[in-house]
């Protein structure tokens, strides 16, 4: 598993020192070096430059040089967060854990968050549908396996109870555990032992999240026919 590397905080010029240069960098365009008396200082966002108003000639002092690389923290966390959410969509719980493993402080946590709200890149009630849907449809999952597997991932109960009804609605889920069922049956066809192979069955179906009554009934319609 790879491991997440901190947001590391640059040292900057104690004293300050006077703007010389601000050059655009050629490995990201989002980015800027600030130069202080004709050296290299520190990067910082093209947005934070244009805030800060940096340009030649202007002092910044210690404090001032030390707010800017804080603030850049920001920057830097949420193009890390927009990185982390472009494989698939995360909830909340994903997000801040992520935030922690970058050591991004809680405030700013709150800023990220609230920031991935505001641009819809962050919705847990949306996502536990999206999970949900594709849960079901795609791997055949029951209500019970879906919704554990949504609390795991820091969704609210109510949110991941209301995503499994919408998605996992009783006129379609008897199809859906009757495709599952003869999965099993298939799996365990070469059981020899009835009672062994209806345990085997009932786990099976179990694990995929269905109630064991609903199993019984379904294994008991299957016998009828």
């Amino acid at each position: 598993m790879r491991r997440i590397q901190p947001i590391e905080i640059p040292e900057t010029p104690a004293e300050g020192g006077t703007v010389t240069a601000v050059q655009v960098q050629k490995k990201d365009p989002d980015r800027c070096s600030v130069f202080l008396d004709g050296a290299f200082a520190f990067g910082l966002h093209v947005n934070l430059v244009a805030e800060a108003g940096l340009r030649k000639s202007l002092h910044l002092d210690g404090p001032a040089c030390r707010a800017l690389v804080e603030e850049d923290r920001y920057f830097k966390a949420m193009k890390r967060c927009l990185d982390y959410l472009s494989y698939r969509p995360r909830t909340e719980r994903e997000i801040r854990t992520r935030l922690g493993e970058l050591a991004v402080p809680d405030a700013m946590a709150d800023r990220v968050v609230d920031r991935l709200r505001d641009l819809m890149y962050l919705d847990d009630a949306r996502f536990a549908l999206q999970f949900a849907a594709s849960r079901a449809r795609s791997r055949g999952y029951g209500p019970r396996r879906i919704e554990a597997e949504l609390r795991r991932k820091g969704i609210d109960a109510a949110v991941a109870r209301e995503a499994v009804a919408t998605e996992c609605p009783p006129d379609e889920l008897g199809e859906q555990l009757g495709q599952q069922l003869d999965k099993a049956l298939h799996r365990y066809r070469s059981e020899s032992d009835e009672r062994k192979r209806e345990r085997k069955i009932m786990a099976f179906l179990i694990r995929r999240g269905y109630d064991a009554s609903v199993i019984r009934q379904a294994m008991r319609q299957h016998s009828d026919d």
